[in-house]
């Protein structure tokens, strides 16, 4: 393989490599509000409205899916990636 096409692999492993910090970032995020919101319903669940918290909690919830389900995407391409840059060399 040429040296062009190594450096075209290099650079989209590399970008890979930062989607996949985003996305593990974004889901420590995630994963902080969604512990914050389990703690202000246990504390505070008589005063709030339910059906309003379970939806909030449910939408948190869904958004951590996504997050891991983009993780997992970004993953396997980089493996798949990393295979095809092995086999150049």
């Amino acid at each position: 393989m040429t040296s062009t096409h190594s450096n075209d692999l290099a650079s989209q492993y590399a970008q890979l490599v930062k989607q996949e910090d985003d996305y593990v970032d974004q889901l420590v995020t995630c994963n902080k509000l969604i512990l914050d919101a389990m703690d202000i319903i246990a504390k505070r669940a008589g005063v709030l409205h339910m059906d309003t918290v379970k939806q909030a909690a449910y939408h948190l919830h869904a958004m951590e899916q996504d997050l891991n389900r983009k993780l997992f995407e970004v993953r396997l391409e980089k493996s798949i990636l990393a295979h095809h840059m092995s086999q150049s060399t």
